[in-house]
């Protein structure tokens, strides 16, 4: 398996209990695949799941060693759990205040 990293924009759909404090949010998501189309089809039902509406996809790419290696902290540990569970998303949200 692959592992393929997605940058979404985001918005809370109605039913999403976050929408009162939430207007959206930017989306870092790791998932396992044998193609990017594969991940990022299941990225995407992933976060509809949850209730969140693809607004924007600002990036997609297959990670290579030396990109994987480059990671920050938190990334890592998001690559690492992904590793483990086959998916992981971790949310930068924009609070309706901001």
């Amino acid at each position: 398996m692959n592992s393929y990293h997605f940058i979404f924009e985001v918005e809370p759909q109605l039913e999403n209990p976050l929408i009162a404090h939430v207007s959206r949010a930017a989306v870092h998501i790791w998932v396992l695949s044998t193609d990017i189309q594969e991940a990022r089809d299941t990225a995407i039902r992933f976060l509809s799941s949850d209730r969140w509406e693809v607004t924007e996809e600002k990036d997609a790419y297959l990670a290579t060693q030396e990109q994987v290696d480059g990671l920050g902290a938190d990334e890592s540990s998001s690559y690492q759990t992904a590793q483990s569970e086959g998916i992981h998303a971790t949310f930068y949200y924009w609070h309706r205040s901001e």
